[in-house]
């Protein structure tokens, strides 16, 4: 006779009745659930360094981590590694994990790609053509971005910043481009994190409406050219890196919290 076998999974808070003892589906379960968590974590660290809510040379203690998200080092450590991956975490031996720092030069570097990558994106949609539910796409990431700027809202403002250009390389259908952007965004951040002069904003919102009005009237390629040369311009390669920030305070999740995030997703 078969036993009913009910398991409860720790942080989802999910309870389920296994037929019998079907241990290859449960650690199938199990790993989808590991990884969907890892994903979870992931994202809320990438989010908080594209935010600026972990600024440059921040700390990310493994032990700090484990207790924020509820999960073993295992997770974090994989986490990490996939960061570094993403050059926006650095792992220093015997010292740990730090939010990536990027020097003068690599600040550089980093826009002469953006530049190359972008005119490549805009160009595509030139050749393509942009669709009415394309144009009615931007037209709201646009609204975000003003309501955003309106409410003083500094966090999403860099977010939606950043994904305006994610979602033009999405547009234009290259996914490796839009890999390698998303990188390129996200360390773009940490630069303005570290140079951008006080009381400047590096990407303002009205640059965007008019870099949207040029992609749709097909001068797209020579608009971002001199937004992106705009943006670089605005920053101070001299100024001084920020001080230091309380990790849970940045990432803003209780213990065992993540967990429960993915559980409801």
């Amino acid at each position: 006779m078969q036993r009913s076998l009910y398991t409860i999974l720790p942080a989802a808070g999910i309870v389920r009745g296994l037929s019998g003892i079907d241990r290859g589906d449960f650690e199938q379960e199990r790993t989808g659930f590991m990884s969907a968590r890892a994903d979870h974590i992931y994202d809320r660290i990438l989010g908080a360094i594209v935010e600026q809510a972990l600024p440059p040379g921040t700390k990310l203690g493994e032990e700090q981590l484990c207790e924020i998200f509820g999960v073993g080092r295992g997770v974090i450590r994989r986490t990490l590694l996939r960061l570094a991956g993403d050059q926006v975490v650095e792992l220093m031996p015997h010292r740990g994990a730090f939010v990536a720092r990027p020097s003068i030069e690599q600040a550089r570097q980093v826009f002469a790609a953006r530049r190359v990558l972008e005119a490549d994106v805009v160009r595509e949609i030139a050749r393509a053509g942009l669709q009415r539910d394309q144009i009615a796409q931007l037209r709201r990431h646009l609204a975000q971005e003003r309501a955003a700027h309106a409410r003083g809202d500094r966090g999403a403002v860099i977010r939606l910043s950043g994904t305006l250009h994610l979602l033009l390389a999405g547009i234009a259908g290259n996914l490796v481009i839009a890999r390698f952007l998303r990188e390129l965004v996200a360390r773009t951040s940490l630069i303005i994190a570290i140079y951008e002069a006080p009381a400047v904003s590096c990407c303002p919102y009205d640059e965007h409406a008019a870099l949207v009005d040029a992609i749709i009237d097909g001068r797209g390629e020579a608009a971002m050219r001199v937004h992106l040369e705009g943006i670089e311009g605005r920053i101070r390669l001299d100024r001084a890196p920020p001080g230091s920030v309380d990790l849970r305070q940045a990432l803003a999740v209780p213990p065992l919290a993540a967990a429960r995030a993915v559980a409801a997703r």
